[in-house]
């Protein structure tokens, strides 16, 4: 067996909440495409092993495998075997995901504001005086 390269480990902010509605591997992925996004990732990094994420939150690997899986799929992620997936920068993805992100935090937000009985005018005010305190 010839030397093996050793890759310098980029971490990310991974949080798992167990007993959330949201599946665990939609948990990960999530976590990896934002780190990507805010250039946390960047090209070539290589991503936290299968098994170390396994041990550290006690999930099936095959749950972080299928994260890992799909993000390849996308193509956020190549894996080498025997060495781990990396992070795989395109620009054109990058910025449609950060897109898509956006698009469903806001309608996310837009959801609960009109539950709570708010206009579009009454959100604009607030979202305007918000703005005005914080160029002050």
């Amino acid at each position: 067996m010839g030397p093996r390269r050793k890759f310098d480990t980029k971490h990310f902010d991974l949080k798992i909440n167990l007993k959330s509605a949201i599946p665990i591997y939609e948990q990960i992925k999530d976590a990896v495409k934002i780190a990507i996004f805010s250039n946390k990732l960047n090209d070539n990094d290589k991503l936290i092993s299968i098994r170390d994420i396994s041990n550290r939150f006690n999930i099936n690997p095959i749950t972080i495998m299928k994260a890992y899986n799909q993000l390849e799929t996308e193509g956020l992620l190549y894996s080498r075997r025997g060495s781990g997936y990396f992070v795989k920068v395109d620009k054109n993805k990058i910025e449609k995901g950060k897109s898509e992100i956006f698009q469903k935090e806001v309608n996310t937000f837009l959801k609960k504001i009109a539950s709570l009985g708010y206009t579009p005018k009454e959100l604009i005010s607030i979202i305007k005086k918000i703005m005005e305190k914080k160029n002050d």
